[in-house]
């Protein structure tokens, strides 16, 4: 007889992990199908970033506990255990094609000297590591090396199937399974969304940088001749070595521009790439809601693709008491776990535009290598830290606005073209099957 699952969760990456580890913690039954031998092994482009408490992101207030070893999430009222490394860094700077002027988000300087608040890259391998031996302490069931290819419900819970010939039932399932979530199509979540683009990632671990104020995120453009045109990246500090970076750039013709032709050459001395990871990535606005007969969506699978790993930890385990306060009082539908359904409109559809996300890189566009140049020069002040990326375009927009007066009166035409240019007008003018990369996040 097939056994029934009180959860399924499909994906053990790390919403996946986190939900699955909370419901068991919760006494729940629940398998998770995963399709790699490893979940902890790393595969797919990240920047392994933890978007701290800065400012309010999906309105929490994230912190990471060094004493206690502790990602802290004192809105939702949780805590994930973290014992792995991490590497700080102080800043976010928008760096002019000349490789001398920025548009400084975050005080480098006050972060750097403990007077602010540093970010932090962490090893994400460690932390899936850590969340799947928490799971099978707490009881739950993987199936590694499963590919689902199937997603049936009936008044009766979830069915999936599986390429290598597996059934498995469950009460509620959710759906952890990415960007290019199998579930979200087959169950139709998609049909009400937007579609943007496919975006192609690759990225470099490096060794060989050396430029001032480095412990920080650069989201540079450059100018190559055709083909190649705008060159956008964006490069970190690693966690694996201390001399070692995550470099953000589409393609090896682009690395060898930016790196040994364009103006930013000077960061860079006997590059040695250590590794590297790649990712085909097909972008959607957000679904209307979370939830389809009982399989609950989380992170990058309903979401537009950047949930971050900050966001999926948060719905990996909303989620996972949502479906245990279901369960426990018997309200085996929608309604019963209509507070993760709120919550996911509430925090991240109502809070998060993901038209602005799409804006930096067609706002790179718009302007010419002499533009970008200017654009850059006139912002002098520091802007306020933040790492949300819904709010990247808005910071430049900020920056700009003291000084548009003087932008119409010297450069005319610039000032034209940021009046025209809105969160709408970048939606529209994304090429859907596009191989245009999102440098950063």
């Amino acid at each position: 007889m097939a056994t029934q699952y009180d959860l399924i969760v499909v994906g053990g990456g790390t919403s996946g992990l986190e939900a699955a580890k909370t419901a068991a913690q919760n006494g729940l039954r629940v398998a998770l199908l995963e399709r790699k031998t490893d979940p902890s092994k790393i595969q797919r482009s990240c920047a392994q970033m933890f978007l701290m408490n800065m400012d309010s992101f999906y309105n929490e207030r994230m912190y990471f506990s060094t004493e206690q070893k502790k990602w802290v999430f004192p809105v939702n009222n949780f805590t994930v255990n973290y014992s792995g490394d991490y590497r700080e860094f102080y800043a976010l700077h928008f760096v002019a094609p000349n490789a001398e002027d920025r548009i400084e988000i975050g005080d480098y300087e006050a972060n750097s000297s403990g007077r602010g608040t540093p970010a932090v890259v962490f090893d994400k391998g460690a932390l899936l590591g850590g969340l799947y031996e928490e799971g099978k302490q707490a009881g739950v069931e993987y199936f590694l090396e499963r590919n689902v290819v199937d997603v049936r419900t009936s008044a009766s819970g979830v069915e999936i199937k599986t390429h290598e010939g597996d059934t498995f039932y469950g009460t509620f399932c959710i759906a952890a399974d990415g960007v290019n979530s199998r579930l979200a199509r087959k169950l139709g979540l998609n049909k009400d969304r937007v579609f943007i683009n496919t975006g192609r990632a690759n990225s470099y671990y490096i060794t060989g940088v050396n430029f001032d104020r480095s412990e920080m995120i650069a989201l540079g453009l450059a100018f190559a001749p055709p083909p190649l045109g705008t060159v956008m990246f964006s490069m970190l500090p690693a966690v694996y070595r201390e001399d070692e970076y995550w470099l953000y750039i589409v393609g090896e013709e682009r690395l060898k521009f930016l790196t040994q032709e364009s103006a930013f050459k000077k960061w860079f001395n006997n590059v040695e790439i250590t590794h590297q990871r790649c990712a085909v990535v097909s972008n959607w606005g957000p679904a209307k809601e979370p939830y389809v007969d009982r399989v609950l969506f989380v992170g990058d699978s309903c979401w537009f693709a950047e949930a971050e790993n900050t966001g999926a930890l948060l719905s990996g385990h909303k989620a996972a008491m949502s479906v245990s306060k279901a369960l426990h009082t018997g309200q085996i539908n929608r309604e019963g776990v209509l507070d993760y359904i709120e919550w996911w409109q509430k925090n991240w559809a109502e809070t998060h535009d993901y038209k602005e996300f799409v804006c930096y890189p067609i706002f790179n566009r718009l302007f010419t290598e002499d533009e970008q140049n200017y654009l850059h020069n006139i912002v002098t002040e520091k802007l306020p830290w933040t790492m949300n990326p819904f709010l990247m375009y808005r910071g430049l927009v900020r920056g700009l606005t003291p000084h548009m007066e003087r932008i119409k009166e010297e450069r005319p035409v610039i000032a034209q073209k940021v009046a025209m240019f809105k969160p709408e007008a970048a939606a529209r003018l994304m090429k859907p099957a596009s191989r245009m990369g999102f440098p950063g996040y």
